[in-house]
């Protein structure tokens, strides 16, 4: 068989990875020409008029859920006197690109799918107000007009300001912290009904809290946040030797404005991806790809399951062959990624001086336990904040993800790692897949019992609750 040249850059490694580890790879759906089976079709709930209720899943199909009511408040006064008038728990639901189960409820789903949109933008301040159910992708164009941009953003910018700052979701960059850390005021309607603002000077306890809320506060409906001057950026890829590239981790990490890399299971290669900004001069020309990583990993795919003992030779030999490749663009543009591929995913920070040791410890627990993993491991670093339940919470840290395809089973995966990351002192993503009680979190967040006390506070009758909440959170 003859491997060609593999055109891999951030946007295709993952869908390119994918082809390897599954021959179908596009959703859950079951397909005539492979072993991938549908997970069962849920039937929705009746509901109080006596009509069903449609199920809920989210993104990746892991999680769901029959709620017996969906609420979609058209505006505040609606939402108050939904949440005033409730007799059942109601969880929010955005974009489901939650893994954990943070949304699920068979009582009230409600989606604030009419809080969407730019309500207000100061260029003087380089704030901008923001509706919570507004997609992290709805703003780019509309800030650059203004002269404007976010400062930085995760690769996945399909999720909803309100899901991102509800869970600490984070980009890369050691001068960079989570996107909670943008926010400079958030408006909410708390578990009684009660309409509040809280910053860091006005009801700074709440804030401190609702940064990193998980949804149990009750319901944000706008936040501000920081901005900056509107920039381009260049991001280069390439493939590094694994050792040389975990060597150079750090270095590289202080010596560009973004750094991340991912880790091939099985392989002795990394991709490197560095992103820093650049002046509109210096933008080039969109460049054209000329090859189909996707194909090309497809076919691998199949000698693999043919020949599985050559799994690793196949994929050096794929990686060896790919080239640097650089593109160029407004910092939006590079920042975000589609995500077509479905997975589900675990992620654990630890302090970033231990970031490079814990992802070593994984490699060599995944070739000698030989676990059937082909999908990259992603690596990268976010500054300190203060937000009460961040996973960065006073310490710098290494965010490293790791993933396995929505239609395969994650939990021998998972349950192996999972130990290493608690070595190194790990702090869990709250939206990604974990198994630690609420006495194991408590240890770890310093500020987990002032952030009980807050939610008491705000929601005294544990409306904005489910199962996993009160697990987590050791609500009774």
């Amino acid at each position: 068989m003859k491997i060609d040249k593999l055109n891999i850059n951030r946007r295709t490694m993952l869908k390119s990875a994918a082809a390897l580890g599954a021959t179908s790879t596009l959703g859950l759906t079951a397909c005539s020409d492979n072993n991938t089976m549908a997970p069962p079709l849920l039937k929705g709930a009746i509901g109080k008029d006596g009509k069903e209720v449609a199920p809920w899943t989210n993104w990746s199909g892991n999680q769901s859920s029959t709620p017996n009511e969906r609420l979609v408040p058209k505006n505040t006064q609606e939402l108050v006197s939904m949440i005033k008038q409730t007799n059942q728990r109601i969880r929010l639901v955005g974009a489901g690109h939650s893994f954990s189960p943070l949304v699920p409820i068979n009582e009230t789903q409600m989606s604030l799918a009419y809080f969407y949109g730019i309500t207000h933008i100061d260029k003087s301040s380089k704030q901008f107000d923001v509706a919570a159910n507004t997609f992290l992708a709805g703003v780019g164009e509309e800030l650059w007009k203004n002269g404007l941009s976010l400062e930085n953003m995760p690769d996945i910018n399909t999720q909803t300001f309100g899901g991102a700052i509800a869970t600490s979701t984070h980009g890369t960059g050691i001068n960079y912290g989570s996107m909670s850390t943008t926010v400079k005021s958030i408006q909410l309607v708390n578990g009684l009904g009660e309409e509040i603002t809280c910053s860091a000077e006005n009801n700074s306890d709440i804030f401190n809290a609702a940064r990193n809320n998980i949804g149990t506060l009750g319901a944000v409906t706008k936040l501000r946040i920081q901005a900056e001057d509107k920039f381009h950026l260049k991001e280069t890829s390439w493939m590094m030797d694994l050792q040389e590239g975990l060597e150079q981790a750090e270095s590289l990490r202080d010596s560009h404005r973004h750094f991340e890399f991912y880790a091939l299971p099985h392989a002795d290669y990394i991709l490197a991806i560095t992103i820093d900004k650049i002046p509109e001069a210096e933008m080039q020309e969109p460049k054209t790809n000329n090859g189909d990583a996707y194909e090309t990993f497809r076919t691998l795919s199949k000698v693999v399951d043919t020949v599985p003992f050559l799994r690793r030779f196949l994929i050096n030999i794929g990686a060896s062959t790919v080239k640097e490749e650089t593109r160029t663009g407004k910092n939006f543009e590079v920042f975000g990624n589609l995500r077509d591929i479905r997975f589900n995913e675990m992620e654990y920070s630890v302090p970033a001086e231990h970031g490079v040791a814990c992802l070593r410890e994984i490699l060599t627990t995944i070739k000698k336990q030989n676990i059937d993993i082909l999908f990259p491991m992603e690596f990268r670093y976010v500054k300190a904040d203060n937000v009460w339940l961040s996973p960065f919470y006073q310490r710098d840290s290494c965010a490293i993800s790791c993933h396995n395809f929505a239609d395969k089973d994650y939990k021998k995966y998972f349950a192996a790692i999972e130990p290493i990351f608690l070595k190194y002192d790990g702090r869990p993503h709250w939206g990604k897949i974990h198994t630690l009680s609420a006495k194991q979190l408590r240890a770890k967040y310093p500020m987990y019992d002032e952030f009980l006390r807050v939610r008491e506070a705000m929601d005294p009758k544990k409306i904005f609750t489910n199962a996993h909440i009160n697990q987590v959170l050791a609500l009774s």
